[in-house]
């Protein structure tokens, strides 16, 4: 029984050696967006059981362990065969060629969705109905006032007239009068 205590406080006190795992981890691969992806393996006898896995963003070069610096890269655009890998969904890294496939395909399906709509927006406006962007209804109506003055959202003014939703608009679509 002397032999199990010593193992297992043995066990606990090389768990608690931290220091003694890399800190600098291998470059895995990088993405079209320009992030970088690195690698430390898994050092079981540290007790980790697994890769940590984590990159660096283009704009902040900030590093971003997944799920333990939650603002580090949260806007970056990250491709989704990248942020499986990083989530331990799939063991390899993903290929130039798997990403850009998946690029393309997500081009042709905004290309399609434009044309779709336009196709959309064609019918309505035969029919006589209105195109443009629905009214707010009574309940999404703000129950408080807005002052040009105060802050909308921390460091956003509304009178600033920027939009919000730019980086996220369909870039084949053409503007449609409102």
């Amino acid at each position: 029984s002397r032999g199990m205590i010593q193992y297992v406080f043995k066990q606990f006190m090389d768990s608690l050696k931290v220091k003694k795992r890399e800190t600098v981890g291998t470059i895995v691969g990088r993405d079209p967006y320009g992030n970088i992806y690195y690698e430390l393996p898994a050092q079981p006898q540290l007790g980790k059981r697994r890769p940590t896995r984590w990159y660096n963003t283009a704009d902040t070069n900030k590093a971003d362990v997944l799920d333990k610096d939650r603002w580090a890269g949260f806007d970056s655009d990250l491709p989704s065969e990248w942020e499986s890998w990083l989530r331990h969904r799939r063991t390899e890294p993903p290929t130039d060629d798997e990403v850009m496939k998946s690029l393309a395909i997500g081009e042709m399906k905004k290309v399609n969705a434009a044309k779709l709509e336009m196709k959309r927006l064609q019918e309505l406006e035969a029919q006589g109905l209105d195109t443009g962007p629905p009214k707010p209804q009574d309940h999404e109506k703000t129950p408080y006032p807005k002052y040009k003055e105060f802050e909308v959202m921390p460091g956003e003014h509304e009178y600033q007239e920027k939009d919000r939703w730019e980086k996220f608009r369909n870039p084949y679509m053409e503007d449609v009068k409102k």
